[in-house]
């Protein structure tokens, strides 16, 4: 049974705060979703509530409790969530795929069966909350960027929580970045990921210019920003069937338990969005992809204002109707409308 909508001339409650209480309203999907989306996201709030969700530190009393609840998602996230789509991605997107390692560091590589670029390159950093997803939210990252753009792609097991702190994933990335440039010029190499591998993205971007590494061409924040909370607290929790607020992108930052445990979330290195104006503006052009009810749409947005307010060629995409990371479904118009997005800002910024 459904809520009514709002009706008209209903007055809504505000306080002297300018909290607003809302009555029970209906809140039907965009209607400027396609119906492959919308079958999409009808599949999605068909799971039971809390299934399939990341374990986050905010949400955790002890240090134990996060190491068991990381240990069962990461079971859960290759065996039912991940493995399933990478088969269908594997047949609607054919690459060849090996492992080995790049300067000490564990990868994985993407090529598509004929036709590969070999002027250039693109590292991804896959999603997982800093806890999971290496070796399965990779490959649902790199499969269609490697097949649709001929692209090699270089995806990064960077180390991450519960075995590992901050900076370990970010030092991971710089490594084999380094090892790159042996082969490529800087302008020729792109970072992207999505989630954590997104905020990843920035912050590797950021070690890499304190280590006076020359930049890479462009990188890709995806599903993601480098910081900040604001209203998509709140939508995206009611855009998605769930209770707000959303706690988990400041759980991550905020917590002595987890990757990020011990740090400052003031540290330009884990939050570059508060760097001096200075040192953002030696980011590379950076292109942002959120959807309107995914938590990340505020950290988004208060990251690509960032990147313009220092100059920085960023580009900011919002799909309407659409959650966190939307286009691991590669199936969707919209999907492929991202990933068409992505390889456009690659071509057009690498080698420039």
């Amino acid at each position: 049974m459904t809520s009514p909508p709002i009706a008209p001339g209903t007055r809504l409650e505000r306080d002297s705060e300018g909290t607003i209480s809302v009555q029970p309203f209906s809140y039907p999907l965009s209607a400027a979703l396609s119906p492959q989306a919308r079958g999409m996201l009808a599949a999605a709030f068909s799971r039971p509530a809390g299934a399939g969700d990341m374990p986050s530190p905010g949400n955790c009393t002890s240090e134990e409790e996060y190491r068991q609840k990381v240990d069962a998602f990461r079971i859960q996230l290759d065996t039912m969530m991940a493995g399933p789509m990478i088969d269908r991605l594997l047949q609607a997107y054919p690459v060849r795929i090996s492992q080995g390692k790049i300067a000490g560091v564990r990868v994985e590589e993407f090529e598509p069966e004929e036709g590969v670029r070999r002027d250039r390159v693109l590292i991804n950093l896959h999603g997982g909350a800093f806890c999971c997803g290496a070796g399965t939210i990779g490959r649902v990252e790199s499969i269609p960027v490697a097949h649709m753009g001929k692209y090699r792609v270089v995806s990064v097991d960077y180390r991450q929580a519960y075995e590992h702190r901050f900076p370990a994933a970010s030092e991971d990335v710089a490594m084999v970045y380094e090892a790159l440039l042996k082969d490529y010029p800087a302008a020729n190499i792109g970072i992207y990921g999505a989630s954590a591998g997104g905020s990843l993205a920035s912050q590797a971007t950021a070690w890499i210019i304190d280590k006076g590494l020359p930049v890479p061409g462009a990188i890709g924040i995806f599903a993601a920003g480098t910081g900040g909370a604001g209203d998509s607290d709140w939508i995206s929790q009611i855009g998605t069937g769930n209770h707000p607020p959303f706690h988990g992108w400041s759980g991550l930052r905020n917590s002595d338990i987890g990757y990020f445990a011990g740090t400052d979330p003031t540290d330009p290195l884990v939050d570059p969005r508060l760097a001096p104006v200075e040192f953002r503006a030696k980011f590379p052009p950076s292109l942002i992809i959120t959807g309107t009810r995914a938590f990340d749409l505020s950290p988004a947005l208060a990251t690509h204002r960032a990147l313009c307010q220092a100059g920085v060629d960023a580009q900011l995409h919002v799909f309407d109707g659409l959650g966190h990371a939307f286009f691991y479904d590669a199936m969707t118009p919209e999907s492929l409308d991202a990933y068409a997005t992505i390889l456009r800002f690659f071509e057009r910024h690498l080698g420039a």
